[in-house]
């Protein structure tokens, strides 16, 4: 029984020994992912695994390191994020009523994304499955941040909530001297040794638009399963 019980304990230091290795290398990382940015093609709450084997290319979710705070009062540190890998040195991207291009191509309409969507209380009670990041504009119309397979199966496309051309955003201002917005943004050729990246959750994520452009040395990975 004992000899049994030291094979197994050897067992699991071995793995937990293999799995160091292969952290530490980059080879395969678990994240837990704790927000909603990247839904609704990587659920928060979502365990997943990253691989630095696999060569980042456009429409790649990654992982990257980036300077941060996770609250104002905070200090800055190292963080790691997830986004898809939208454009590379030397592409042209821009954002036209709330789709992307990149060099001319709409790189939306491969992809599941989600985004807000202004509803009445009425519209919003027949959901099946009403979501929970919801709120009030008014007495009778709530934002709601909307799968857009969900909003096709209600016929909702023309609710969703797109800002004008012309108003500007304070973050994304401050970033690139520019009156853009999420939804009106560039044309912005991306320079040498960039990237920019985007979460799927498209209004409900901190990205290139308001962080900035990241550098293609602090890619740390691809996405290469969601475990649960």
């Amino acid at each position: 029984m004992k000899k049994k019980s030291n094979k197994i304990f050897a067992i699991l230091i071995g793995i937990a020994v293999a799995y160091y290795v292969l952290r530490v290398s980059g080879i395969l990382v678990l994240y837990a992912i704790p927000s909603s940015g990247s839904e609704p093609t990587i659920k928060s709450g979502s365990f997943i695994l990253a691989t630095n084997l696999k060569t980042p290319k456009r429409g790649d979710v990654i992982t990257f390191i980036f300077k941060d705070r996770l609250h104002p009062d905070a200090p800055i540190q190292e963080l790691s994020y997830i986004f898809r890998l939208t454009a590379i040195a030397n592409d042209t991207l821009e954002i036209k009523k709330g789709i992307v291009y990149v060099n001319g191509k709409n790189v939306d309409a491969q992809l599941e994304l989600k985004h807000s969507y202004l509803l009445s209380q009425a519209q919003f009670d027949k959901l099946e499955n009403p979501p929970l990041d919801a709120f009030n504009i008014n007495e009778d119309t709530k934002m709601v941040f909307l799968e857009d397979a969900i909003a096709k199966k209600y016929a909702l496309e023309n609710k969703q909530f797109i800002e004008d051309k012309g108003i500007e955003n304070d973050f994304i201002k401050e970033k690139y001297q520019q009156n853009w917005n999420k939804d009106h943004f560039g044309p912005l050729v991306i320079p040498e040794g960039k990237i920019f990246v985007l979460g799927d959750n498209r209004d409900d994520a901190r990205d290139s638009r308001t962080i900035g452009l990241i550098n293609a040395s602090a890619i740390t990975g691809v996405h290469w399963v969601t475990l649960f």
